[in-house]
């Protein structure tokens, strides 16, 4: 079965050898004494690669074998012919490559593909490969969107937040849930705090990410204040972010817990909260286009 292409002067699939045996069909010898002779006389120094077969039927052990046989038989015959030929590539490949089922017997595998060059092949010179592009950012703002907690004495928050990657400029939402101890001042009723969008804060982290890694546990900090309408006394929240993860572990942030001022709202007066959750991504990855009112 001839072979086209190049940069070869002339190769053929030698195919049907018995079965189970490394012997040369007399169409084989006509092929290696006729076009490969040929074709070995027009170069001082042919070089000369055999890739040998075997079909599925019968132990693969012994099919490697018998394929690394029929390479021999190949080289030994065409040595015939031009004693001083090279071998750059010997390989025998028993049933690695065969299709069909365990005991199929197709003559296309058993065989040996044969192929004679003018001169040694030289590998084919490839341009370095580029660079792989780092997905993703180590630099981040943070700002909560809206959102409430309250308190008698089991903290819950429920908080919606903003992050944007500042390099790629995308951004999404989440949402932090999460379950703690709130400490109110004695003899005021009613602690819990509800608040709108406030500022951005900046934070990075220390190997680049995206936007996905954020959905992760966190635990949620309300520092001691109060706030009515757009006039806030203490109150930030700070939020740490437990497991930002990529394909090697960890990611962490710096500041490992990330202040987050509130936006106008209500805070009754307390001396602080803490919560553990989770943070949720809540909305697709969308660019950045800024903040909205």
């Amino acid at each position: 079965m001839p072979i086209s292409g190049s940069p070869f002067l002339v190769a053929a699939r030698l195919c049907n050898f018995p079965t189970g045996k490394a012997t040369l069909l007399s169409g084989h010898e006509e092929w290696i004494q006729g076009d490969a002779r040929r074709a070995m006389a027009s170069s001082r120094a042919p070089w000369i690669d055999i890739v040998a077969y075997a079909s599925k039927r019968g132990d693969a052990q012994f099919n490697m074998q018998l394929s690394g046989a029929r390479c021999e038989a190949v080289k030994a015959k065409t040595r015939q012919f031009h004693p001083g030929a090279m071998f750059n590539v010997e390989l025998h490949k028993g049933e690695t490559e065969s299709a069909g089922a365990e005991n199929d017997n197709d003559g296309y595998w058993r065989a040996a593909d044969v192929y004679v060059y003018g001169v040694r092949p030289t590998a084919p010179v490839r341009p370095p490969p580029s660079p792989v592009p780092i997905m993703g950012s180590t630099q981040f703002e943070i700002r909560v969107v809206g959102g409430g907690s309250g308190s008698i004495v089991i903290q819950t928050d429920n908080y919606f937040f903003q992050i944007v990657n500042l390099t790629e400029r995308l951004t999404a939402f989440y949402f932090y849930t999460g379950a703690g101890i709130g400490l109110s001042i004695p003899k005021i009723p009613g602690p819990g705090s509800v608040t709108k969008a406030g500022p951005p804060t900046r934070f990075h982290t220390t190997r680049p990410v995206q936007l996905h890694a954020f959905n992760s546990r966190a635990s949620l900090y309300q520092d001691p204040g109060a706030t009515v309408g757009p006039v806030s006394v203490g109150g930030t929240m700070r939020l740490a972010l437990r497991e930002v993860l990529d394909n090697f572990g960890i990611v962490g942030t710096r500041p490992s817990t990330i202040p987050i001022g509130g936006g106008a709202g209500i805070q009754m007066p307390g001396l602080g909260s803490a919560s553990e959750g989770v943070l949720a991504l809540s909305s697709a990855v969308f660019p950045f286009n800024g903040y909205g009112a």
